[in-house]
C-alpha cells in the first residue's frame, strides 16, 4: 500500500515537473506618448525579448495607438500591434510566428499624494499566423503604481519604485490559442529614476506565468524600461 502511494506521488510530481517549464529572459521596453492636441495623443511601444538564458533575440513587438483624453484622468484609445517570434534550433531551420492585433483600451490615471496610479483595461482582436491564421479575442487588466523614494515634492525628478500586475484572459475562440480561459499573468517590481516629467528609466524583475496548450511556463524576466512623454 505504501509503495503504491509513493508510486502515485512520484508520478504526480513528475507530471507536474514536466507540465511546468521554467525559463529566464531579458526584455527591453521603450514606450512613448506624443501630445498631438489638448485632446489627442499618439502612443508608441517597442519591445524586444530574448530567448531562454539570453541566448538570442527572439521576439519583436511594435505597437501604436491614437488616444483621446476624456479629461485629465480618463482616456480611451484605438491601436494596432505587430508581434514576431522566431526560434533557432541547431538541427532545424529557424521557425517563425507572427501576430497582428487591433485593440481598444481605457486608461484611468490618478494620484494618491505623490504616488501615481494607472488602471488600464484593454481588449485585443488577434490574428495569429502559425502555419495558418487563427482569430481570437483577449482581455487584459493592468495596474501600475509608481511610489517616490527620494524625489522632490512635485515628483518631477528622483528615485522611485514601480509595481505592476497584468492579467490576460481569452474571451473568444480560446481553442485558437491555448484552449484556456486564463492566458497569462505578469507581475513586475522595479527601481527607477525620473529625470524629468518627460523621461523615466527603470530596471526590474518580472514573474511571468503563461498557460500553453499542454505546458505552463514560469519565466523570470529582467526588464529595462524607458518611458518618454512629449
Amino acid at each position: 500500500m505504501v509503495k503504491n502511494l509513493l508510486a502515485v506521488a512520484l508520478c504526480l510530481w513528475t507530471a507536474n515537473t514536466f507540465a511546468q517549464l521554467t525559463e529566464t529572459q531579458g526584455w527591453i521596453f521603450l514606450t512613448h506618448k506624443q501630445q498631438l492636441t489638448n485632446k489627442f495623443d499618439f502612443l508608441a511601444d517597442v519591445q524586444t525579448r530574448s530567448s531562454n538564458k539570453f541566448t538570442y533575440l527572439n521576439t519583436l513587438l511594435l505597437r501604436g495607438a491614437i488616444s483621446y483624453n476624456l479629461n485629465k484622468k480618463n482616456a480611451i484609445a484605438l491601436g494596432y500591434a505587430h508581434k514576431a517570434d522566431w526560434e533557432q534550433q541547431p538541427s532545424a531551420p529557424t521557425t517563425r510566428q507572427s501576430e497582428n492585433r487591433i485593440y481598444e483600451q481605457y486608461l484611468y490615471s490618478f494620484d494618491i499624494k505623490r504616488t501615481e496610479v494607472s488602471l488600464r483595461a484593454r481588449v485585443e482582436q488577434r490574428w495569429v499566423n502559425d502555419k495558418e491564421v487563427a482569430f481570437s479575442q483577449r482581455a487584459r487588466a493592468f495596474i501600475s503604481v509608481q511610489i517616490p523614494l527620494t524625489a522632490d515634492t512635485a515628483f518631477t525628478h528622483g528615485w522611485y519604485t514601480g509595481l505592476q500586475n497584468e492579467l490576460f484572459l481569452n474571451i473568444q475562440h480560446k481553442a485558437s490559442v491555448n484552449r484556456h480561459f486564463f492566458d497569462q499573468n505578469r507581475s513586475f517590481v522595479s527601481l527607477g529614476y525620473r529625470f524629468s516629467k518627460k523621461l523615466d528609466a527603470e530596471a526590474g524583475y518580472m514573474y511571468w506565468y503563461q498557460q500553453e496548450m499542454e505546458n505552463a511556463f514560469r519565466r523570470n524576466v529582467i526588464q529595462l524600461m524607458i518611458t518618454t512623454s512629449f
